[in-house]
């Protein structure tokens, strides 16, 4: 069945892997050298010589997933990382690093984009998976800034992303308790469809009461910034990039309205309020505003795909589902 989407899957297969290599290559040698000098004298552990394409972990968001790649119950994150609680609270991409490199100090650097990658090609396969059954548009999932952004950096959007595109497309409550551990704003895209929501929500809950206890309130709550008005702060940070996205969260939230799928109008009005510390580095905006894309991927009001699935080469295969 998916031979005849055969040039768009090889076209779409070739884009993901040059953008994904050229995002690592622009992002991360900058930043290589002085990063894993700086990691080993900050931090007291070895990290190994990781070589330019795996050294920027420490730096931005990513040192908080090395960190608990390295120390699994964040023990070491108030000593190291700002706002320990609220970094702690999205642990889940932290964990899957320290499951991949095997509790080894020296191999987190690796580990951490091991599980970035894999994360990028499982869903570039959920997109092929369903591209019969919704069409064009299931290429949005995979062609979506934060994916890259996110692998470039060594952040929890690709896992995220992936465990929401699971959750959406088969109805996975297990999904959505990985999402509520790893990137808990994702679920706001599942808003309304309570057999998914409720589980990912009370995973987030939680590991938000453990951070509490663990690094008080101050810790778990960040500081002013991140979210304010609507339009308030792309007006302060004017950028191509900025009005780009706020284009598409005013199209998300009327979209939403218009079909009535709350899940939809929230998530844009959430993109629409983010604060001058999101907005102020563009890449970051696009990479908290990940599950967009996989809205417009499925379409509003989408339908979670029976577990069963027919084989491909049924003659009705895909085309037998309905998801509206």
């Amino acid at each position: 069945m998916l031979r005849r989407y055969r040039v768009e899957i090889v076209l779409v297969v070739a884009l993901v892997v040059i953008s994904a290599f050229y995002a690592r290559w622009e992002y991360i040698p900058t930043f290589a050298d002085r990063h894993v000098a700086v990691a080993e004298e900050k931090y007291g552990f070895d990290v190994g010589e990781p070589g330019p394409w795996f050294s920027a972990w420490s730096l931005g968001d990513g040192q908080a997933y090395a960190m608990i790649a390295v120390d699994p119950t964040g023990d070491k994150l108030a000593e190291h990382v700002s706002e320990a609680g609220y970094r702690f609270a999205r642990a889940g991409y932290g964990w899957a690093t320290w499951a991949f490199a095997l509790g080894k100090t020296d191999l987190v650097p690796y580990a951490l984009a091991v599980v970035g990658a894999l994360s990028l090609v499982g869903v570039l396969l959920v997109a092929i998976r369903i591209r019969p059954s919704l069409g064009a548009r299931a290429w949005l999932m995979i062609l979506n800034p934060a994916l890259f952004a996110g692998f470039a950096g060594d952040t929890s959007e690709p896992l995220g992303i992936l465990m929401l595109a699971f959750a959406m497309a088969w109805g996975s409550r297990v999904a959505t308790v990985f999402l509520g551990v790893t990137r808990p704003t994702f679920l706001v895209g599942v808003w309304g469809r309570w057999r998914l929501f409720i589980p990912g929500v009370l995973a987030a809950a939680m590991l938000a009461v453990y951070s509490l206890f663990a690094f008080g309130a101050g810790a778990l709550v960040p500081a002013g910034g991140r979210l304010t008005l609507p339009f308030l702060a792309y007006v302060e940070h004017l950028s191509l990039w900025g009005l780009t996205l706020a284009g598409v969260a005013t199209a998300t939230v009327t979209a939403g309205i218009r079909a009535r799928d709350w899940s939809w109008a929230m998530a844009g009005a959430l993109v629409l309020c983010f604060g001058p510390d999101v907005l102020r580095d563009p890449m970051n905006a696009w990479r908290a505003a990940g599950l967009i894309p996989v809205l417009w991927a499925f379409g509003p009001n989408f339908a979670a795909m029976p577990k069963s699935v027919p084989p491909l080469t049924s003659q009705d295969g895909f085309e037998s589902f309905n998801v509206n």
